[in-house]
């Protein structure tokens, strides 16, 4: 890549460069026409020269003045057109405007031109970075995290300096020329007056610049320097307070700081001075030409009008030239950036392209001569590794993290590189293999599994070639089943939302399906395993909020959180006396839990699950307690109250069981949650939707409205028979995939914190299996897993990969994995591999002993 930004700027777009020339140099004509009228409106229009032998004058009349010796009258381009006093100085102004006009209008063509110019250079960079990323080698990883640095925020610096990288320096040039131009016009020694006085600006101007960032960054650095010591202050305040050292911490940050501002106060005293010399060369300009012109007027070498425009014509030069030198420091800053992206391409040239455009076949012999490689991230390594696996095959690669079992399932999969020796399938190296493939012949799961963001779906089908395929709902299911990750897929379903304005047809069969749930339910003796929400009952698998509003919260009005300050419920729950008894059993609540948790730390995952106030709380509600159980008057606030109401419209009787829901406050609640219904205002009610027997609730569960109730948590296993029969139930109406859809479509973590270890691993298998790879590479998904756990997630991919390849990295190889035997099975230790003798029958034909 081009190394000077100059050079780099221009051939990416140079088409628009040449227009932007072309409208500089008809820019710079209307700028001499505008000093030529400005000359005009001063020495006709207002001195009135022209009109003292003739009521008129030549408005806009082009000559040129010719050498005595050429000729004695100047050459007349334009007569121009005959005007008195008044119409000649209204055109003058108008002929000034319009020039004002299209003046704006270039500048605003110019600007257009100049963030075209930038778009695409910037969009050129970033597809060299990008490129130069996506082909990098698996060696040069780190550098290719640097490179994406660059290329999000150098990039995001610089861009605005690159569209008129080139065009400002013309423009500034031309700036310069013109004014200097103007006053050669008028007279020589102004413009040799101009010419010192432009040499005197470059002179100054870049100490001003200069002292500019300075100063900033001076400052930068004591205000780094004082968050630092204002937060070390703050971390050593318990110290401060138990040994009295206030004052000793005062004078220790004073003298720090003024040390620190010694530096911000040379600076400031720089920039004043630099400043100061700049004002003066600002000012010293017009003034100068105005001097100058002044005498040559009195001379009669020069008119007023002259000397006006030739002054203004050097401003022009002064800020053409002030723009030329922030230019240069523009450019200063911004060429290490396009030599480091040069250094990073070439870097990535030098190592060579990762993959290549050779296709693969479907089958053939993977076959390692002498291979070595190492995995920087384990630590692990194979050397000198000769070995022949005719594929497809079931292979079985059993070794430990450190044995080189995983070294070489990334080793054929891509994800690493021969250190030295050759890795071929089918007879072609697969240095030369297209990685997309590649990635299709030999599909690898393992290392760490990248979750991208948006739903499960979209994970899923990371990786696919032709995600629209008419067949893809059943590739997906198929992978999803062949890993296990259809009963998380359907419960995720049943977690999810039904919205019956998008899909009312749906929305009726689940609430027809509800019916059926209950009465398979009813005929499987299994009615006790749900608690049906019921208007005119409490329900004690729902929390005390729950059952108060009897419906789901839409937006944040009656969020749990909310309830107990909201205005309208205060008075429902006054109106039926249950403020004092809730706040009584939060205070109960808040004992109890001080009381449980005392020895468990903050961050303990029983605190995590159990607890219904944070780490951060545990304070709070703990003096509140000392407080309460002290009996002071008065020290229970509205916020207490609140807070303590908050617990208790949390709790629910069987997951909690504290017993501190009595029929009576049932009772209440039941009531409570009519007077809710009967009383809401108008206004209130978008904000929750009612549980309804004969409709769906878009904003509660699929489950939910499916049970129309809670699983009743009494009962032991109630989950996963309630669950198991509610997928029959779907499967028989054919509302199975339904589900499915909606599970596919929930949102993913990119943390993968809403999914267990085992599932972000089996979502990578899936990703292979639903792109039909020819053979699938397995490194670590089956590993942690339980043993029999494991054998069953190893039969259900070996079923799904019948005929097909199969690599599968595993630490042991049991008598259930091995049914039916594998193909063949590799045996790693110390990064050398050899062959099963149990499997010397079968495999010793295909895997060779490995030569010494």
């Amino acid at each position: 890549m081009e190394r000077d930004p100059l050079g780099f700027v221009w051939r990416t777009a140079p088409a628009l460069h040449l227009a932007a020339f072309t409208l500089l140099v008809l820019a710079f004509g209307l700028a001499w026409v505008a000093l030529d009228l400005l000359r005009i409106a001063l020495d006709i229009g207002i001195g009135g020269t022209a009109f003292e032998s003739a009521p008129f004058a030549s408005f806009l009349r082009l000559q040129i003045d010719l050498p005595d010796r050429v000729a004695d009258q100047p050459l007349v381009l334009f007569q121009g057109v005959s005007l008195e006093r008044t119409p000649f100085i209204f055109a003058t102004a108008a002929a000034l405007a319009a020039l004002a006009i299209l003046g704006a209008l270039l500048t605003l063509a110019l600007r257009r031109i100049e963030t075209a110019i930038e778009g695409r250079v910037t969009a050129r960079l970033r597809r060299d970075m990008l490129r130069g990323i996506l082909n990098a080698r698996p060696s040069a990883r780190e550098d290719a995290r640097q490179a994406a640095a660059l290329a999000s925020e150098g990039l995001s610096q610089n861009a605005g300096r690159i569209g008129a990288a080139v065009i400002t320096p013309v423009m500034a040039g031309g700036g310069i020329a013109l004014a200097l131009l103007y006053a050669l016009r008028t007279d020589w020694r102004l413009a040799l007056a101009l010419a010192v006085l432009f040499a005197v600006t470059a002179f100054v101007w870049p100490s001003k610049l200069e002292a500019e960032e300075g100063a900033e960054t001076t400052r930068r650095t004591e205000g780094s320097a004082l968050r630092r010591a204002l937060d070390d202050l703050v971390r050593r305040l318990p110290a401060i307070r138990a040994h009295g050292t206030g004052a000793q911490e005062r004078a220790r940050i004073e003298q720090d700081l003024r040390h620190r501002a010694a530096p911000v106060r040379a600076g400031d005293r720089q920039l004043a001075v630099a400043a100061s010399a700049g004002f003066l060369v600002a000012v010293l300009v017009p003034a100068a030409i105005v001097a100058l012109g002044a005498w040559l007027s009195l001379a009669g070498r020069a008119t007023a009008g002259e000397v006006t425009a030739t002054a203004v014509a050097g401003v022009v030069g002064a800020l053409a030239l002030s723009a030329v030198m922030r230019w240069r420091q523009d450019l200063a800053s911004a060429r290490p950036l396009f030599e480091e992206i040069a250094r990073m391409l070439g870097g990535f040239q030098a190592r060579g392209q990762y993959g290549g455009t050779t296709a693969l076949p479907g089958a053939g012999a993977l076959v390692a001569r002498k291979a070595a490689a190492y995995d920087p991230g384990s630590g692990a390594r194979i050397a000198g590794l000769d070995v022949s696996l005719p594929l497809p095959a079931h292979v079985a690669v059993v070794g430990d993290a450190a044995s080189g079992a995983g070294v070489f399932a990334a080793l054929a999969a891509g994800q690493l590189e021969p250190a030295s020796g050759e890795l071929t399938y089918g007879g072609i190296d697969l240095k030369t293999a297209d990685p997309a493939e590649r990635a299709r012949r030999l599909a690898y799961a393992g290392g760490d599994t990248v979750l991208v963001a948006g739903s499960l779906r979209q994970n899923l089908l990371y990786g696919c070639p032709n995600p629209d395929a008419a067949e893809i709902e059943h590739r997906l299911t198929d992978a999803a089943t062949a890993v296990g990750l259809d009963r998380l897929i359907h419960a995720r379903g049943l977690s999810g939302t039904v919205n019956p304005g998008r899909e009312p047809k749906l929305a009726a069969a689940i609430v027809d399906a509800r019916r059926a749930v209950r009465a398979a339910l009813a005929a499987e003796g299994m009615e006790d395993l749900v608690e049906p929400f019921d208007p005119k009952r409490y329900n004690h698998q729902a929390t005390v909020g729950e059952n108060l509003l009897f419906g789901m919260p839409l937006g944040d009005t009656f969020r749990e959180a909310n309830l107990p300050s909201h205005p309208f419920v205060r008075a429902i729950l006054e109106a039926e006396g249950l403020t004092k008894t809730l706040a009584a059993m939060g205070l109960s609540i808040a004992t109890s839990l001080v009381e449980i948790f005392a020895d468990i730390p903050d961050g303990h995952p029983l605190f995590d699950r159990f607890s219904f106030f944070s780490a951060s709380e545990r304070a709070y509600f703990g003096d509140l307690v000392e407080r309460q159980g002290e009996h002071r008057r008065g020290t229970e606030t509205a916020r207490d109250r609140e807070r303590l109401m908050g617990l208790a419209l949390r709790y629910s009787e069987s997951r909690h069981r504290l017993g501190l829901v009595t029929p009576d406050i049932e009772a209440r609640l039941v009531a409570a949650r009519a007077a809710f219904a009967t009383l809401l205002p108008l206004s209130l009610k978008p904000a929750i939707e009612f549980y309804d027997p004969e409709a769906l609730c878009a904003a509660a569960s699929l489950q939910d409205n499916l049970l129309f109730g809670r699983v009743n948590h009494d009962r032991a296993g109630a989950e996963a028979l309630v669950r198991r029969l509610v997928r029959r139930v779907l499967t028989d109406r054919g509302l199975d995939q339904d589900v499915m859809r909606i599970g596919l479509e929930t949102p993913v973590d990119v943390r993968g914190s809403d999914l267990a270890g085992n599932e972000i691993a089996a979502i990578d298998v899936a990703r292979c299996l639903v792109r039909g790879p020819d053979t699938l590479i397995v490194e670590h998904a089956l590993a942690g897993l339980p043993p029999g756990v494991a054998e069953e997630a190893l039969t259900r991919l070996r079923r799904a990969l019948v005929g097909r390849g199969l690599i599968v990295v595993l630490p042991e190889l049991s008598q259930q994995m091995d049914t039916p035997p594998f193909d063949a099975v590799l045996r790693f230790d110390r990064g050398a591999a050899t062959v099963d003798n149990r499997r010397r029958s079968v495999a010793a034909a295909q895997i060779p002993e490995p030569v010494a």
